[in-house]
């Protein structure tokens, strides 16, 4: 293991036993405590090595390392246990989070990152591809090892060219060119309408 490595190890350790403390402020039980504390330690252990391929994938062919990717996941995982801990508060024996937590907050910033890459990408591969797809010719293609993606794309080529003939191509450009605008139109509509119930809202107030 590598000085990165023990890093990470001396951190996820460090935020486990800061969850034992915080659990044991609120008077649970022990048993409890350790409970938790070993779940933080494991899901923050397996979490930071994903995340770190996650955050690095935008940057394949830069000349950033590995371990910078690492820090940076370790970076994000100590903010997100810091404000997930101590935005816990016990009601009736059990854990429920605070209303104006930042842990929430964060949540929520999570999903937004991710349904804002989810209809980029889609946006950005239907549309480029459209314009690629408009100057080729497609073909029948046989069934092979293709895995369950490629199966699909080799399903759908074989439709368009049997029922399209030469023409597939162009038919297959025109689908995927509104599927990225309906995309498009999708992600703006959705967009509107969050800022319109959250941040316009409060204005308003």
């Amino acid at each position: 293991m590598d000085l990165t490595g023990y890093i990470i190890l001396v951190i996820v350790s460090l935020i486990s036993l800061y969850d034992f403390y915080h659990l044991k402020k609120l008077k649970f039980t022990t048993s409890k405590c350790l409970t938790g504390s070993m779940i933080t330690l494991i899901v923050n252990f397996c979490a930071i090595p994903f995340l770190s391929v996650l955050l690095s994938m935008p940057f394949e062919k830069t000349n950033f390392k590995h371990e910078d990717f690492l820090i940076i996941a370790l970076i994000l995982v100590i903010i997100f246990n810091f404000y997930r801990i101590n935005g816990r508060k016990v009601s009736k024996g059990k854990i429920k989070r605070e209303e104006k937590s930042g842990f929430n907050n964060i949540i929520i910033g999570i999903v937004i990152l991710f349904f804002i890459s989810l209809f980029s990408s889609l946006i950005f591969i239907s549309i480029k591809y459209s314009f690629v797809l408009w100057d080729k010719t497609l073909l029948p293609i046989e069934f092979g090892n293709y895995g369950l993606g490629g199966s699909v794309v080799v399903i759908i080529n074989n439709i368009l060219v049997s029922i399209f003939g030469m023409f597939s191509n162009k038919v297959a450009s025109i689908c995927l060119f509104l599927l990225g605008i309906s995309a498009l139109g999708i992600f703006c509509i959705t967009g509107y309408t969050f800022l319109q119930n959250t941040i316009f809202k409060k204005r308003k107030k």
